[in-house]
């Protein structure tokens, strides 16, 4: 795929509290004759702050400052809005995947600015602890070197997008290759991320590439199986077998590189299936990724909240 180039970023924050104080020995029994007046009030409940990011065309922050903070809030709010939506029973037409799909857009686009100005994003490296400097840090890389692949059209309308396929029902087909062909799910779901924004774009690519899974004709034929290229229970299979056959697991890289020769591409695939191996709500914030087109002009969103594509 050499189109696009995105990069998503799901944090997990965890809070804790220590074990409550107790009474030091001796001291005296609460007095029975004190009176309803002299208890103290009991604390307020707390309220829970309802999630919501800013719309589809709203600016990003100018300076560093304010697109760390930004992204940190992103973050933090998307993650409780995954776990929401997931409650909510994982639907694409509830109103918690609207939630989800505008903080995702809401942190693509925060990370498309990073790629494209490397000084405010070394400035928001900058103000990040170490493991969030790392997770930042690998994300942009990854978007940089796909953007690197990609060569600017002269419109945006030459891409077509489509609906993407269901997240339950890619989770399901990722397992079943993945166990069949003994390879992470998350490397398939990595592929389908970069190659099709999972089903969002289903080519023909400037190559001939098609489906959720990029094939070119001829490899298609080889790997296929007779099935339909366009499909995703046919095309994940297919794309499991050609890395086998390009020697993954053990040489995933190798593999990778076989699928598309380019070592950026590789890093880029193996950085977003690290990341969804270290938190499995990952996959679910990159689903929400939106097909963005690199013109000469400038870069067009094709899909999502704004455009009235999903």
């Amino acid at each position: 795929m050499r189109w696009l180039a995105s990069t998503v970023l799901a944090v997990t924050l965890v809070a804790c509290s220590g074990p409550q104080g107790t009474a030091p020995a001796g001291s005296p029994e609460p007095s029975p004759t004190v009176t309803r007046t002299e208890l103290p009030s009991p604390a307020p409940s707390p309220v829970k702050r309802e999630i919501s990011f800013p719309g589809p065309r709203a600016p990003l922050p100018r300076g560093a400052r304010g697109l760390y903070r930004e992204l940190t809030s992103v973050n933090r709010d998307l993650k409780r809005a995954i776990d929401r939506w997931q409650r909510d029973g994982g639907s694409l037409r509830n109103r918690s995947s609207r939630v989800v799909a505008l903080g995702a857009l809401r942190q693509q686009r925060i990370y498309r600015e990073l790629i494209v100005h490397p000084r405010r994003a070394a400035a928001v490296i900058e103000r990040a602890g170490p493991s969030l400097k790392t997770i930042i840090r690998d994300h942009i890389e990854a978007g940089r070197g796909l953007r690197s692949l990609v060569t600017p059209l002269k419109r945006a309308g030459e891409l077509p997008v489509t609906r993407p396929d269901d997240p339950r029902l890619l989770r399901r087909i990722y397992n079943r290759a993945a166990k069949r062909y003994g390879l992470d799910w998350q490397i398939l779901a990595s592929l389908n991320f970069v190659e099709s924004k999972f089903g969002r774009f289903m080519g023909p690519s400037s190559a001939g590439a098609l489906g959720p899974m990029q094939f070119m004709p001829a490899t298609w034929d080889a790997y296929g199986g007779g099935g339909n290229v366009m499909d995703p229970r046919d095309a994940i299979p297919a794309a499991a077998a050609y890395l086998v056959a390009s020697g993954a697991p053990e040489n995933m890289r190798g593999a990778l590189w076989a699928y598309n020769h380019s070592y950026a591409y590789v890093d880029a695939i193996q950085a977003y299936a690290r990341h969804m191996r270290r938190n499995p709500r990952n996959f679910y914030a990159y689903y929400f990724w939106q097909v963005f087109v690199i013109t000469t002009r400038g870069d067009v969103q094709l899909s999502g909240p704004g455009t009235g594509y999903r």
